[in-house]
């Protein structure tokens, strides 16, 4: 059926003269083709939605053989038999009819009888019409609301800012036919102070995006006041919709401006626009949705002028409706995006703050969490990339990405639990504890000088002047030899105390010491304790065994920490990434003892660059920095001997990933 005539296929040798008066009945238009070729009756199918079919029962016959091939051919067609026993022939008793429209007329024909079944075969299709129209309107409504609840999900599910303001301008564009778009954000302008009274006051236009399929769009991020005067600014302020037919024939009496630069610069022609205002659940303006260039059809490029007058056309109502629904969603999203990047923000400040508090017990240390959060995130974002190899297949997400970063950050959280004195221990001997000996040192000098003054007054007063001067000599000497020997002493346990390796030669020495007794509150007693030349005794560095333990304990208290907080599922393995920073590949590492299946990726990756850094850093009282490539060198020892990745140390060094931490000058 078409909009302007109803076709008839009369399927019959000779059109009878009654049915020749019925078919100029002024209802309707009727288009009538006679023909008596099967042919004829597929292509009237092919050609018309809905017809009328007027046979008898030799051409219902032929018509039926075409339900297989179209099965919705009894709703498309009306049919007239001719005839008053054609159905009967051709339906068996009990049988429904193939059509759901068909009425009889003997033959031959009476002209009202003839008119009344054409009257009601036009008012059925008209019906089925207008049905059809319907059932395509709720289909396109109901695709159009699909489409517009699959964006709102895919705005609230994108994180990432630039992605959201992407979606939002893409998918504006696709629902309204738009050939190109722009999007404004509303910011705080700097050092601008609030006024209670006018959220805009302190407020600009950020032109943030813009999109055109037909040019390219050589874009740059500016930003523009808020002013009547703008198409952008106009809306922004007063919040309504703008739908302008064609933007350079603006009314004068609205007072808006449209800058024609942009159209001369690239030779593009803006005509249709529809501008829509973005406003939060507290309606507040936050940005401004601006399309451009409705048109008839999608794919066509607006390649010339002519196209252009041809092709593009103005935003209807539904254009409209459909915008502003998709600008809701998308302020909305804007809105929880921001506030999802605020509560990360804030989240990460205390991060920071956490790690500077920890590193401030240890100045020394300052700085190295962050280098350690960069250089592992480096080797990430190298392993992502990575497409062949042991790593081919690894991957990480953007909240994978941020577990590794957060992980990285907090990996000495549990530091905090660690003794300040064991922490900041640059030797074997605390400060306190070497004050003590050197003091037990200085008296052990001075009490062997004082006997040696008893020994004198006593031999004077027993012997003559001369004899006791050359005893006196003799005493001189060996009592210069015994302080000589103490300050060897000493010298030995300030050498032993440093966090070097102890040679067999000093150790045989110190259990010389150790039996060393000095006087106190008129008991001997040794001149070192046995804690002290135990400390003293350190094979290498500067910590006891139950110091080294406390100290490798701030991984645990790290994990206990972390394992406190409620983090969110994307984040929630960043307790077990830093838990194991501190493990080897061959089960020697600590505080668990894993083995290389046991160990996380992200946490074999934080291994190299802790060890980097701690052998790199800036000197800290305990040990020097270690230049660049021994540092490699010794972590290459460890890649040898099967406790450290060999593959990620490979893409750490391909890489040059130790670069981005480098001491300034």
């Amino acid at each position: 059926m078409s909009d302007k005539y109803l076709p008839i296929l009369f399927f019959y040798p000779e059109i009878d003269p009654q049915f020749k008066k019925a078919f100029v009945y002024k209802q309707f238009d009727f288009m009538v083709k006679k023909s008596t070729a099967k042919s004829d009756i597929e292509a009237f199918i092919g050609e018309y939605r809905h017809f009328i079919f007027i046979s008898d029962a030799a051409g219902l016959a032929e018509l039926q053989s075409f339900h297989k091939k179209f099965p919705n051919l009894s709703e498309r067609t009306a049919v007239i038999a001719l005839g008053e026993n054609t159905l009967s022939e051709l339906i068996s008793e009990g049988e429904k009819p193939l059509f759901e429209f068909v009425q009889s007329i003997s033959m031959p024909p009476d002209y009202h009888k003839t008119l009344f079944a054409l009257v009601n075969a036009g008012n059925y299709l008209k019906q089925k019409c207008q049905l059809s129209e319907l059932s395509q309107q709720l289909n396109i409504q109901a695709k159009e609301l699909h489409e517009l609840n699959d964006i709102g999900v895919a705005l609230s599910a994108e994180r990432d800012p630039d992605k959201l303001l992407e979606t939002i301008l893409i998918k504006s564009r696709e629902i309204t036919g738009a050939d190109a778009g722009s999007l404004y954000l509303v910011e705080k302008i700097p050092d601008r102070a609030e006024d209670p009274k006018n959220y805009l006051a302190d407020k600009q236009l950020r032109f943030k995006l813009a999109h055109c399929d037909t040019i390219p769009i050589d874009f740059t991020e500016s930003v523009m006041p808020i002013e009547k005067k703008s198409i952008a600014g106009h809306v922004a302020l007063t919040g309504t919709v703008l739908n302008i037919p064609d933007v350079y024939e603006l009314p004068r009496e609205s007072g808006l401006t449209h800058n024609r630069s942009f159209d001369e610069a690239v030779g593009y022609r803006t005509k249709s626009m529809l501008v829509i205002p973005m406003l939060n659940h507290k309606d507040e303006m936050i940005g401004v949705l601006q399309l451009i260039n409705r048109k008839k059809h999608w794919d066509v490029l607006l390649s010339s002028p002519a196209v252009i007058e041809e092709e593009v056309i103005e935003f209807d109502e539904k254009c409209v409706n459909l915008a502003s629904s998709l600008a809701s969603q998308a302020a909305v999203s804007i809105e929880n995006n921001r506030l999802y990047e605020d509560i990360k923000n804030l989240f990460e400040g205390f991060i920071k703050a956490s790690v500077h508090a920890i590193e401030q017990r240890d100045p020394t240390t300052f700085g190295h969490s962050e280098r350690v959060a960069t250089l592992t995130s480096a080797l990430a974002k190298q392993v992502d990339r990575i497409e062949t190899g042991k790593f081919k297949d690894v991957h990480f997400t953007r909240d994978e990405f941020q577990q590794i970063q957060y992980a990285a950050l907090l990996h000495d959280f549990g530091k905090i639990g660690v003794r300040e004195d064991i922490l900041v221990k640059a030797k074997k001997l605390f400060p306190y504890e070497l004050d003590s000996v050197k003091n037990r040192f200085k008296i052990l000098s001075q009490s062997t000088i004082l006997r040696t003054y008893d020994r004198k007054i006593k031999f004077l007063l027993d012997y003559e002047k001369q004899k006791a001067l050359e005893y006196f000599e003799k005493l001189d000497r060996e009592t210069q030899e015994k302080i000589k020997k103490f300050d060897e002493f000493l010298q030995i346990v300030c050498e032993a105390n440093e966090p070097t390796v102890l040679n067999e030669s000093k150790l045989e020495k110190l259990q010389q010491i150790a039996e060393l007794k000095v006087e106190a509150n008129g008991k001997p007693e040794h001149l070192l304790t046995e804690e002290e030349i135990s400390r003293l005794s350190i094979p290498r560095g500067s910590l006891s065994e139950e110091e080294r333990k406390e100290i490798e304990s701030h991984v645990t208290h790290t994990y206990n920490f972390l394992k406190k907080i409620p983090w969110t599922r994307e984040l929630s393995s960043i307790p077990e990434i830093a838990y194991a920073h501190h493990e080897k590949l061959d089960g020697t590492g600590y505080p668990r003892n894993l083995s290389e299946p046991e160990i996380p990726i992200q946490s074999k990756m934080m291994v190299i660059a802790d060890i980097y850094d701690a052998l790199t850093a800036w000197d800290r009282p305990y040990k020097k920095a270690v230049p660049v490539q021994k540092a490699l060198d010794i972590i290459g020892y460890e890649v040898k001997e099967g406790k450290i990745d060999a593959e990620l140390f490979k893409i750490f060094i391909e890489a040059k990933l130790f670069e981005l931490v480098k001491k300034p000058d």
